[in-house]
């Protein structure tokens, strides 16, 4: 899967970029093909997960513009030229685009199932804190990890949520696109997208650990603050749901008695909840509604 990464990184044909794969010691055969690229800087050590990885990544950079790409996603062919001009153009700290989710079998690329816009500015807010930011499809200036400080790595999945928190409170600026740059490969190996109860229930605790965070930090609007108490409702109901699903009385009762502490209407958004996801998961099912992402 990495070779379709790298080759979509050749096929962007733009005369200056350095190319860095931050590998942590794989046995799997990636370090041969990567021989094939001498163009790539590799570093290859044990990390301590991926945003310690990226770190590492960040620290030996030396182009005025970072993106970050996943091992088994792809870049949109000729996008580093509108990505620069817009950096050049508007003169911002981030430029945004479009995210595509794919599937992917023997036979190649199968389905588009789901496409990610970048935050307006009358939703950047709510994006950032209970949508889907898509970090991914976000370019950079390298100053910018110089201000806010980089990935906190004691995450191991909200850490890219929690480094675009830190950009919105320093009150940097970026530009969006009206195209896709970026492509997510959709599988269930994946870190944000893995549906099996370990995964969920780290998720949502790394979540809960970033609400807790942030909420009451005084630089926060008000519209932050109330959606980080949506956030709260929304992760705790889950981390319930998953928790009865798999017998685990105990952690649903302590999902339930947090839930309740800050959202005196929980047991009643629980149910409702509920009731809709019934009726999702049939729908996903019968292939009415795309898998969830």
């Amino acid at each position: 899967m990495i070779l379709k990464a790298i080759e979509s990184v050749l096929a962007q044909n733009y005369p200056s970029f350095e190319h860095i794969v931050v590998d942590g010691g794989s046995t799997d055969g990636t370090l041969s093909l990567l021989t094939k690229y001498p163009h790539i800087k590799l570093i290859s050590e044990p990390d301590n997960g991926m945003y310690d990885a990226l770190n590492k990544g960040i620290r030996i950079a030396t182009g005025e513009i970072l993106g970050f790409l996943n091992s088994d996603d792809f870049y949109e062919p000729q996008i580093f030229h509108s990505i620069a001009d817009n950096f050049t153009l508007r003169n911002v700290d981030a430029v945004i685009g479009i995210a595509k989710f794919f599937l992917e079998d023997s036979e190649g690329l199968r389905e588009y199932f789901f496409q990610s816009t970048p935050p307006l500015t009358h939703n950047y807010w709510k994006t950032l804190i209970i949508g889907s930011p898509i970090f991914n499809a976000w370019f950079f200036k390298k100053p910018v990890f110089d201000l806010i400080g980089m990935f906190d790595s004691s995450f191991m999945i909200a850490g890219d949520r929690d480094l675009l928190l830190r950009f919105a409170l320093f009150g940097l600026s970026y530009t969006r696109l009206e195209e896709v740059i970026y492509h997510y490969r959709y599988h269930p190996g994946s870190l944000s997208m893995n549906q099996d109860w370990l995964h969920t229930s780290k998720y949502i605790n790394e979540n809960l650990r970033l609400i807790n965070r942030y909420q009451g930090d005084p630089r926060m609007p008000d519209l932050a603050s109330k959606l980080f108490g949506q956030f709260r409702s929304r992760e705790t109901i889950t981390g319930a749901s998953h928790s009865i699903r798999t017998g685990n009385w105990e952690q649903a009762k302590t999902y339930s008695t947090q839930g309740f502490y800050y959202d005196h209407f929980w047991h009643f958004k629980f149910v409702v909840r509920a009731f809709t996801g019934i009726v999702r998961t049939i729908l996903r099912r019968y292939g009415i509604l795309p898998p969830q992402v």
